[in-house]
């Protein structure tokens, strides 16, 4: 399996933002507490997606040394590209 770090922290990203404009637009009406909850939620949830992808990162690490001896590894990420 292709595993590319930087890709799936990218996808992690593009949600949360995509999440968080969301909630910009609702600034008007809702109370400033209960916005701030929200951008705790969501903030939190980030924070656990991006455990996620480093713990199967971390295992995928191992596998390939595993099966591959001492000094295999699996390819490093590219550099992410801008966005045009």
């Amino acid at each position: 399996m292709e595993f590319i770090k930087n890709e799936l922290i990218n996808a992690v990203l593009d949600k949360y933002f995509e999440t968080f404009s969301k909630t910009l637009d609702t600034a008007d009406y809702v109370p400033e507490k209960y916005g701030k909850k929200i951008h705790k939620y969501i903030f939190k949830n980030m924070r656990r997606k991006f455990n996620e992808v480093n713990r199967v990162y971390a295992k995928q690490k191992k596998l390939a040394r595993k099966q591959g001896g001492e000094g295999a590894s699996l390819r490093p990420s590219p550099p992410a590209e801008p966005k045009a």
